[in-house]
């Protein structure tokens, strides 16, 4: 009987973990320089060339204003920014990046330029 109470025990106990969801990652701190233009938005991190998708949304603040005469927005700035970086995949525009940035908090916008 105590054996079968503690087999009980021990299948309940991995019901209850196998259901229960992990943690999230907490956030991080990232800098770099944050790309856009009409079809597609990324962010390299200081010191790395690989480019990152983002969720852009969250960057409305780091792009200039449309300009008529140039035909839309394209441009960059330098931003520093609290997000959550996915495993390594196929993210965005073609699947061309390997990781995505989920940005949760922006901490600062520098120098916004026009490309």
């Amino acid at each position: 009987m105590k054996r079968l109470l503690a087999a009980a025990v021990a299948l309940s106990s991995l019901v209850i973990v196998a259901g229960a969801e992990a943690p999230s990652p907490a956030p991080q701190l990232y800098r770099g320089e944050y790309f856009y233009n009409f079809e597609t938005a990324a962010f390299t991190p200081e010191g790395s060339s690989e480019a990152w998708c983002v969720n852009s949304a969250r960057l409305k603040d780091a792009e200039l204003p449309a300009n008529a005469n140039i035909g839309g927005t394209s441009g960059t700035a330098d931003i520093v920014v609290l997000g959550v970086l996915s495993a390594e995949g196929h993210y965005c525009n073609l699947g061309a990046s390997k990781h995505f940035l989920d940005i949760t908090k922006v901490v600062e916008i520098r120098n916004r330029k026009r490309r």
